[in-house]
């Protein structure tokens, strides 16, 4: 994942409001993943993939970048080895009981879990570099399935066409439970009269993984990072702007808004 995600507009299918805030219904994209679901070069041989295979895939966007790409895969009774060995997972483009290209690379579930963010333009991760592939994934996912691969099946162990979900969120949540906890302590390092950086507590998560935070400054959303820290570039000389932050998790659960922190640039 890079470590700094550019964004533009809030993305559709992740959250129905134009904060980033918990309390309100997502559309997370979700996959049934078996190894009946694998299609091989003669359609009438149905069983290709692992016969006890199964897993589950999770695919969303990020609140105000329409260009990146988070996912989580769970896989349970295929075979696991390192991703060096042969562990691998997509999504490729194709409908059901068809195979089709891979459009996103994904890490390879080597220990049953891989969750992270994916950005178009990210070196290796969008093979066709078609843009707006994210979008039209999230907007049609019918038109795509996750496909995991090992060296028990190279070709595919288990399979899953992806398929709108509705993910609802209580509208007093806090950031607890099933929510990341909000991001804590903001501070920050002013290095000029046009750039600052940006930094906060790592958030956490009992059930998920926090796979990104949502950084907003004057209460739009300029980027998605990683890791607990953004370094901001191309501001004005002595101004002010107020940040805050928003923490993602792996299931498409967002904290509630840190509280923000004002920061003034040089003259």
């Amino acid at each position: 994942m890079k470590t700094t995600i550019s964004c533009a507009a809030m993305l559709t299918v992740l959250c129905a409001s134009t904060g980033a805030m918990a309390g309100h219904t997502n559309e997370l994209l979700e996959a049934d993943l078996d190894g009946r679901e694998q299609v091989g070069s003669d359609p009438t041989q149905r069983l290709v993939g692992d016969p006890d295979g199964k897993g589950k895939g999770y695919v969303f966007g990020i609140d105000g970048d329409p260009t990146t790409l988070c996912y989580n895969v769970i896989v349970d009774k295929i075979q696991l080895v390192p991703v060096t060995e042969g562990m691998m997972a997509h999504i490729h483009e194709g409908v059901r009981d068809t195979n089709g290209p891979v459009v996103a690379v994904l890490a390879g579930p080597e220990d049953t879990n891989a969750a992270d963010c994916l950005t178009e333009g990210e070196a290796g991760k969008f093979p066709t570099e078609e843009a707006g592939i994210v979008q039209r994934i999230l907007h049609n996912p019918e038109l795509f399935y996750i496909n995991v691969h090992n060296p028990d099946f190279p070709s595919g162990a288990i399979r899953g066409q992806l398929k709108n979900t509705i993910h609802t969120h209580d509208d007093d949540a806090t950031g607890a439970g099933d929510f990341p906890t909000v991001p804590m302590n903001l501070t920050a390092l002013v290095y000029s009269g046009t750039a600052v950086e940006i930094f906060w507590d790592r958030s956490t998560d009992d059930d998920s993984q926090v796979v990104a935070y949502s950084v907003m400054r004057d209460g739009q959303p300029v980027t998605s990072v990683q890791g607990n820290s953004f370094f901001d570039d191309g501001l004005m000389h002595g101004t002010t702007y107020e940040y805050s932050v928003v923490a993602i998790d792996n299931m498409a659960n967002e904290s509630a808004v840190s509280e923000s922190l004002s920061v003034t640039t040089d003259n």
